[in-house]
């Protein structure tokens, strides 16, 4: 027997209404639920914390743990007028690594990108450093370690530039050369991803219209790719400002006042001054933040975003 034709539209009606219903489940689940377990583990893992560091910050020593924290904004002024030269510190070797990262990845991801048959090949290795600048700081140890495994051919080597390895081992400049052998890949990838989207066709033009060499890089490749070396420059910095093993194991004692090195002094070396640390966390992790969010900016030029 037929349906009536009300029952009928009735019928599609709330079979419409139904699709409707699973279709608007179903784009939650994979659209903005997508990015659900994203937040969750954000909020737990990253804000949270930052939010626990952040009133640690304006306690007295590690008084936040008993039951009446005493609150203070000491640990800021002391930040101000005792370890500020320890921020200078920080940031001088910071900037000086990764001016020597420009220097040598410039160059280096210029062959990469015009000259290198298998540059692939090239990126996978440069992976390396990333690994961990522990292994990094123990290996070059080793290498410039007097009466070492390495000693019969490292020292000759620097006896013919009138160096000795004694002298590079603790200094500044096996620290500089160690950080900056951490984040060159960064520096690399960044410059040699601006490079890529430069036409090669531009080089040869200005050296038909009779350019020098060092004329075709700072008029056409250097304006160019300056995306690409202000996001190296800024992510390389941003990673080296937390640097850690590499004084420790490369350094004398004054590259080693850096705020990492002070706040695990401060924190875990006996003196358990919590809110101190916890301020000089603030403040690494603000300048982090700065150069790291400057650097995503500058980066999406010189990744042709």
């Amino acid at each position: 027997m037929a349906m009536p034709s009300t029952a009928v539209a009735t019928a599609e009606r709330v079979a419409v209404e139904a699709g409707e219903e699973r279709h608007g489940w179903k784009q939650m689940l994979t659209g903005p639920g997508l990015i659900v377990p994203a937040i969750v583990f954000t909020i737990l893992f990253s804000l949270i914390p930052l939010i626990y560091v952040v009133i640690v910050s304006f306690t007295q020593e590690s008084t936040f743990f008993f039951h009446n924290p005493i609150y203070t904004i000491s640990n800021y002024t002391k930040t101000w007028n005792r370890y500020l030269p320890t921020v200078r510190t920080t940031v001088y070797l910071a900037a000086l690594s990764t001016l020597v990262d420009l220097i040598l990845g410039y160059p280096f991801a210029y062959i990469l990108i015009r000259r290198v048959r298998y540059r692939e090949l090239v990126r996978t290795l440069m992976t390396f450093p990333l690994f961990g600048p522990l292994y990094l700081s123990f290996g070059l140890h080793y290498i410039l370690l007097p009466g070492g495994p390495f000693d019969p051919v490292v020292t000759p080597v620097l006896n013919f530039f009138g160096l000795q390895a004694v002298d590079l081992l603790y200094s500044l400049w096996s620290v500089l050369f160690g950080m900056a052998v951490f984040t060159f890949p960064f520096m690399v990838m960044n410059i040699g991803a601006a490079l890529s989207n430069v036409d090669p066709t531009l080089e040869e033009a200005a050296t038909t219209l009779g350019a020098r060499p060092w004329q075709t890089f700072w008029r056409v490749l250097f304006p160019l790719s300056r995306s690409g070396i202000l996001a190296g420059f800024l992510m390389c910095f941003g990673w080296n400002l937390g640097v850690y093993v590499v004084p420790i194991l490369l350094g004398t004692l004054k590259e080693q006042r850096v705020l990492a090195i002070v706040i695990q002094t401060k924190a875990l070396g006996g003196q358990f001054d919590y809110g101190l640390a916890s301020a000089l966390g603030i403040v690494l992790m603000g300048l982090a933040f700065t150069v790291t969010w400057l650097s995503l900016r500058l980066s999406r030029g010189a990744l042709g975003a």
